[in-house]
């Protein structure tokens, strides 16, 4: 066809891979971690995906249940979006269809034979056998097979690691040329026990599960479940290593009686695909099914949703609960609490106010025209302090007014009417009044002064736009990230607005004195409104993401102490 074709995966050098598709590619098969690699390999000049118009995902039930819908999504999101898309697997639960669609858009589905059903043309036997007669078992399959045909390739199936190794010694003392296959072993081993597994070198190889898909060995007859599979979908892809394309083959599997759980699974796989039952495996599963009915037993898991289906829900929560904190939306608990109360219009109020992107929590930021006020003495800040200083100093004068006049009216009383010490009182009083009068309207002038909103600027580094964000009450690692040097920095370039740290923090619930410096907060000033509107949004999205990443850090540690660094 004239097609060039590379192969890209982890454990081995990419360097190789870089030359490779330096050369010129029209088809890259990879996995999705060393694909992003490629892509961001000497700042995304090694390759992109700008002319990729086919896009395919092979064994994609497993691969978003491992958790690479991350990976995946990253790679799926930088291909053009008229591109085709083709997710293959020999099995596909219901609960991975949802995270499928994701990326496909009006998918039709096609089925070949059945969904989650073994091949019509592979034979299979389960034997029901206790743990010691296995391996004598084994002997005898393999003495059979062999002596049928001398050239056939034989996968053993077992359930761990060290079951694979310890296989492997007893075949070899027995005269079995094998190799294991695990991920325990290096990639370099790995893909040359497949090479010569593929080339007829090693007849023989005994795997875990990390061989179930993607094998494809043309002369493969015989694959024989040592230790039975822990789910149906185990089962199918692990016998689906044989009768491929169409040819004949063979799965034998053992199954001992105490794993009973197992093999309500392989008897449905049976009854799908239409196979011949042994008498001993009805009963063990109709046996386990008695025990689950009474309680006596729990049932083996799916094999799907334990690992990353499960990791990335909980993550998508506890982001979105940081998100709706940050954004003062109500959770799911307090949704329900608001449903049961009466709708009114502070509700109304609340759910426009959430709305709004310049609400932070419970705060609504405003963009004030006008220079900042000065916030280094109290809330007040200086002019504030010098206007209460002002108030206070008029209202002891008016107060020694106050007690003059009323002792000058006592001695008016007390002189009699028309008498010259009370004319004199009188006067007394008359010019005390006028004094409290004139020193009332100084103070007003004054402070009508002082409040002057005609955009005069008393300094001149002033600016015309203003707006204060509150970080108090952020998560210690949130306040962090939006007051250190480099993210000011960044946003000062980004928006073109002056960021400054105000305040000091608060513990939670204790509000500043009233001569003190106010709650941590940030200062965002420019002659521009829109690039102070440009500067709250861009803080409000680094909140957010800050408070996300610190609320899932607690659930993943909740007895780790904050703080930047811990003592080992």
């Amino acid at each position: 066809m004239n097609l060039r074709a590379v192969c890209a995966y982890g454990g081995s050098p990419i360097k190789d891979q870089i030359a490779e598709l330096k050369k010129g590619a029209e088809i890259i098969v990879c996995t999705p971690g060393r694909m992003i690699d490629l892509l961001t390999a000497n700042s995304g000049r090694v390759t992109n995906l700008k002319r990729v118009t086919y896009v395919v995902l092979d064994e994609a039930d497993r691969m978003f249940d491992m958790g690479f819908e991350p990976q995946v999504m990253k790679i799926v999101n930088n291909i053009r979006p008229d591109r085709q898309t083709v997710l293959f697997s020999a099995t596909f639960p219901k609960q991975m269809d949802s995270l499928a669609r994701k990326i496909l858009r009006k998918p039709l589905e096609i089925t070949v034979g059945g969904r989650s059903v073994v091949a019509a043309e592979i034979e299979q036997i389960v034997e029901v056998r206790p743990e010691d007669s296995k391996f004598n078992r084994l002997l005898e399959i393999l003495g059979q097979m062999y002596n049928e045909d001398p050239e056939c390739r034989t996968l053993i199936f077992v359930d761990r690691q060290e079951a694979a190794d310890n296989l492997l010694r007893d075949l070899m003392r027995k005269g079995y040329l094998c190799m294991s296959l695990h991920g325990g072993k290096d990639q370099v081993d790995r893909d040359s026990t497949i090479a010569d597994f593929k080339a007829g070198v090693v007849p023989i190889v005994i795997a875990t599960s990390v061989a179930a898909r993607g094998l494809d060995v043309k002369q493969l007859k015989l694959v024989i479940n040592y230790d039975a599979p822990n789910h149906m979908e185990d089962y199918v892809h692990r016998a689906g290593r044989t009768g491929r394309a169409g040819n004949k083959g063979t799965c034998v599997t053992f199954i001992t009686p105490e794993q009973d759980r197992y093999s309500v699974d392989i008897y449905r796989a049976l009854k799908a695909s239409n196979a011949s039952v042994s008498k001993e495996l009805e009963d063990l599963a109709n046996g386990f099914l008695e025990k689950l009915k009474s309680g006596k037993a729990q049932a083996a898991g799916s094999g799907f949703g334990g690992k990353g289906l499960d990791r990335l829900d909980k993550e998508r929560e506890a982001k979105d609960r940081a998100e709706r904190k940050a954004y003062g939306e109500p959770g799911e608990e307090e949704k329900v609490e608001e449903a049961a109360k009466p709708a009114g219009p502070t509700t109304a109020a609340a759910a426009s106010a959430s709305a709004d992107d310049m609400t932070f929590g419970n705060f609504k930021v405003e963009i004030k025209r006008g220079p900042a006020p000065d916030s280094s003495k109290g809330l007040l800040g200086v002019a504030g302090a010098a206007a209460a200083a002002r108030r206070l100093a008029h209202a002891k004068e008016e107060e020694k007014l106050q007690s003059s006049i009323r002792a000058a009216q006592e001695a008016a009383a007390r002189a009699g009417k028309d008498t010259a010490a009370q004319k004199q009182a009188l006067s007394v009083i008359a010019k005390l009044n006028a004094q409290m009068k004139a020193s009332k309207l100084v103070l007003q002038s004054q402070l009508q002064h002082q409040d002057d909103g005609s955009g005069r600027k008393v300094n001149p580094d002033s600016t015309d736009f203003h707006a204060i964000i509150p970080i108090n009450d952020y998560p210690q690692k949130a306040r962090w990230r939006v007051t250190n040097k480099e993210t000011m920095v960044q946003l000062i370039d980004m928006t073109g607005a002056s960021v400054t740290n105000k305040g000091i923090y608060y513990d939670s619930g204790k509000e500043p004195p009233p001569e003190g410096p106010p709650k941590l907060h940030l200062l965002i000033e420019s002659n521009e409104e829109y690039r102070v509107e440009q500067a709250v949004r861009e803080i409000k999205r680094l909140l957010i993401e800050a408070s996300a990443a610190a609320l899932q850090a607690e659930m993943r540690n909740p007895t780790a102490v904050s703080g930047r660094y811990s003592v080992v």
